[in-house]
């Protein structure tokens, strides 16, 4: 699969491109922020399905009770 690039200018603080050229090389580091950017925009968004303790009959009660 071939992916295409656009070229752009990004302005970078000066310990960011550092750390940046130091994990990934100078000849990397589009690939390292397009990973980095990929990784950030596109995650998976967290659920919050599934994530209440099941109730029983044993929690019920009448209304009465509430009186």
């Amino acid at each position: 699969m071939m992916t295409e690039y656009v070229r752009t200018t990004i302005k970078l603080r000066e310990d960011v491109y550092q750390t940046l050229k130091k994990q990934a090389g100078a000849k990397n580091i589009s690939d390292k922020i397009n990973e980095l950017l990929i990784k950030m925009l596109f995650r998976e968004k967290k659920s919050l399905f599934g994530t209440m303790p099941e109730t029983d009959i044993s929690d019920l009660r009448d209304h009465e009770d509430r009186l």
